[in-house]
């Protein structure tokens, strides 16, 4: 490799990003993540109108940082892990100095509300695979826990908070399309649900947004219904569904709010792109509603606790809206937008490596028509540049979950490989969050193989209508789910695939779930099928007992400490695939765990990937 094709590697892969912002209570600062050291990172910065200031960096682990909070002391607490094992631990920064307040490191400490009075996490210490509910007054570092609730099934999480901390929501969580609300009366410690009635047995989706009284919540919920949409829903248990524009005709994804203002800010998912709009709720119904105009074209970006939790950000004051902002051709950064005079500018101005930001490559939407009859969409992204005789060769990306969405952010290894010369082709197969409940379900259990037969037909689409692209020469890459997405593509359609590269697969449903995080397991089996009850549904679609017909060369990436698809199951496919003479390549990380986080690990796996392909696609 030539040291000015190094050099491009790393100008790419050292694009950064900035998210998550939270205002401490004057409204004059945000702490945030970011990963300028190569991997996220507390910072916190002072917020000047019209301006960027450069920000204070707080924390200087070698692992990841995320999800910073001010607490109203002053003092700044966050989540980190080791190697990537996403056992959580809490610590705060005080005066400069950080001190770790959680006590067992094999447990998960996850940080769920902060107030006045105290900071609200969940913790599996006294049974892996139970989360109980714990505060700590504040000032924290003098206080010992106190656990306010232990639930006896399902992982519970603790939702928006009255305003005298009377009560408490919380969400029941049975998996990524099944949650019920309850109420947590925090004086005397007892939960209740509020949901189950209403949901009569079946299987909805409830969360909550905000107080709207002390005896009224403003909910999300898809309540027979395709799409998700607000409604108000008492602590007695008494449900009404609001009727505003756009409700069940997209998908609500993040929100905001606070006390000192009527005002709720909700966002809309219209076919991966972001809208936002504010009302004032009463228990009378919804206000006028007005679209807020968001300072660039793209996506409001919020993640999970190996990233960052928050997209949008109300100041205390409500005069002010901190935003997550990406699209396909311009880095993640946090926007600050004025509410009164609408003004806008960047909080963060993050690197692009070097790069100009014109070079990098826009994504485009399109659809195409799977084997009965579903309109499937993808994301497109061509090199810019002379097109090869025959097209360029084209990465697909199947993103994971299953239940999530790839959505038109900026992929600093997406621009990676199109800068390499490969078309990236991004679709969201049967599945997929973000269109309703309908198209989620297509793939469950016995339909699992399905949304593989929507990556075929998308081959042989792209093969017949894309002249841009040489069909000949497609690559099937992926992540987690995305991974086995790779695995059964390889082995149900061999013939379409010029290599695969697999990330943190799974190979084997029946060992995954066996060997999974226990707290996972049910959540898993609610998508995937159980080990009681749908064994045989399992073995067949395991990619693992059809690689006799796997006939591309395949690569797999892993990290050592992956505790949602262990290890084990990236090392039985190499090795049996090795065994049986299958060009097969495995890169272990002993300090990552689900997927790659550390910007050093991401330049030696993602280089080596482009090499490999080279290789392979000019045979």
């Amino acid at each position: 490799m030539t040291k000015s094709k190094e050099k491009g590697i790393i100008q790419y892969l050292s694009a950064e990003v900035a998210g998550g912002a939270r205002w401490d209570k004057e409204g004059e600062t945000i702490v945030f993540e970011y990963n300028a050291p190569g991997s996220m990172q507390v910072y916190k910065t002072k917020i000047t109108k019209n301006e960027a200031c450069w920000p204070d960096r707080l924390t200087f682990s070698e692992d990841r940082c995320t999800d910073a909070r001010h607490l109203s002391d002053g003092t700044i607490v966050y989540t980190t892990d080791k190697g990537g094992d996403e056992n959580w631990q809490i610590e705060v920064i005080k005066d400069s100095e950080i001190t770790t307040l959680t006590t067992d490191p094999k447990a998960k400490h996850i940080i769920t509300q902060v107030s006045e009075n105290y900071l609200y996490y969940r913790a599996n210490i006294e049974d892996r695979a139970r989360f109980d509910i714990y505060r700590l007054k504040i000032p924290v570092l003098d206080a010992e826990p106190e656990k306010l609730f232990q639930p006896e099934e399902g992982i519970f999480t603790l939702g928006p908070l009255y305003e005298n901390e009377k009560y408490a929501s919380m969400i029941q969580v049975h998996g990524n399309m099944h949650q019920e609300i309850w109420l947590l009366d925090l004086e005397t410690k007892e939960g209740r649900p509020l949901t189950l009635e209403l949901s009569k047995g079946q299987k909805y989706r409830w969360t909550v947004v905000r107080w709207i009284d002390e005896e009224t919540l403003l909910i999300v919920t898809d309540l027979e219904s395709d799409k998700t949409f607000l409604g108000y829903l008492t602590i007695n248990q008494e449900f009404n569904k609001l009727i505003l524009p756009n409700n069940e005709k997209y998908e609500l994804s993040d929100t905001t709010w606070n006390w000192k203002t009527d005002y709720t800010y909700f966002a809309y998912n219209l076919e991966g792109y972001s809208t936002l709009f504010r009302a004032k709720f009463e228990k009378e119904g919804a206000g006028e509603i007005e679209e807020i105009k968001l300072p660039a074209d793209g996506v409001i970006i919020s993640g999970d606790n190996r990233t960052f939790m928050s997209g949008l950000s109300l100041s205390p004051e409500g005069d002010k809206l901190a935003i997550t902002l990406s699209s396909s051709f311009s880095p993640t950064n946090i926007w600050i937008l004025d509410l009164e005079d609408k003004q806008s500018w960047k909080a963060t101005s993050v690197s692009t490596g070097g790069i100009d930001p014109s070079s990098f490559t826009n994504s485009s939407l399109h659809r195409f028509e799977s084997f009965d009859g579903l309109k499937v969409p993808y994301f497109r992204l061509i090199p810019k540049g002379e097109k090869p005789t025959n097209g360029w060769p084209t990465i697909m990306i199947i993103h994971g979950g299953p239940e999530s969405q790839s959505r038109p952010a900026f992929s600093p290894e997406m621009q990676f490989y199109l800068s390499s010369g490969f078309g990236v082709i991004v679709p969201n197969i049967r599945g997929s969050a973000g269109y309703g409940r309908k198209y989620l379900d297509l793939d469950n259990i016995e339909k699992r193989l399905d949304s593989i037969l929507d990556i075929k037909h998308l081959a042989l689409h792209l093969k017949e209508n894309d002249l841009e692209i040489n069909g000949e020469k497609l690559i099937i890459y992926g992540g987690s789910y995305g991974g086995f997405a790779v695995l059964s593509a390889m082995t149900e359609h061999p013939e379409l695939w010029k290599a695969g590269v697999d990330i943190v697969g799974i190979s084997n449903f029946v060992t995954f779930l066996q060997n999974t995080a226990p707290w996972r397991r049910k959540l898993r089996e609610a998508e995937y099928g159980s080990l009681e009850d749908d064994m045989e549904t399992l073995i067949k679609i395991s990619p693992i007992h059809n690689v006799d017909k796997i006939t591309a060369p395949l690569f797999i990436i892993q990290g050592d400490n992956d505790e949602r698809v262990p290890l084990s199951e990236s090392i039985q496919m190499y090795e049996i695939l090795k065994k049986k003479g299958i060009p097969v390549k495995l890169l272990r990380y002993d300090d990552e765990g689900h997927g790659l986080a550390k910007r050093k690990n991401k330049i030696d796996a993602y280089s080596q990937v482009v090499a490999w392909l080279k290789e392979i696609v000019d045979q």
